[in-house]
């Protein structure tokens, strides 16, 4: 790969860790205000059909662009999982509707709109293309109708 080459796959992967690292701080929003545990399926899901959907202000994208830089530049001692102690189990996956929290904060108030317009959604760009398709496969995979 020659450096221009290199240049954009940098760009594009800033560009999507940026989407993600924003995404899931509208993730745990949504789940503290729903009076979750823990992050949910579907706080993940809501999240990241509001970053998809609802355009980052230039403050967020700036915060959000340091933290990928921070991300693509340091190195990462991440944990070997132990597969031996994996207790398989076997699970029935019933199609559900992604559940949606009742705060009417501005944040969760656009969520939930965004969900119930996420099907008419048209994505502007690859990249966003990329990131819709993604959620697509997740709620497929695990069963969610959002």
């Amino acid at each position: 790969m020659d450096e221009g080459e290199d240049d954009i796959l940098e760009d594009t992967l800033k560009a999507y860790f940026a989407q993600m690292n924003s995404a899931m701080k509208i993730t745990k929003l949504v789940s503290e205000h729903g009076d979750e545990e823990e992050l949910s399926a579907d706080s993940v899901i809501t999240g990241l059909v509001y970053r998809l959907m609802i355009p980052m202000t230039d403050e967020d994208m700036k915060d959000s662009l340091d933290e990928a830089d921070r991300i693509i530049n340091e190195e990462y001692d991440l944990p070997t999982p132990d597969l031996d102690s994996y207790d398989e189990k076997e699970t029935v996956i019933i199609s559900r509707n992604v559940k949606r929290n009742n705060c009417n904060c501005e944040i969760c108030m656009n969520a939930r709109v965004c969900l119930s317009n996420y099907h008419l959604h048209e994505p502007s760009d690859g990249l966003s293309q990329v990131f819709k398709d993604a959620i697509d496969n997740a709620c497929i995979i695990h069963k969610i109708n959002i």
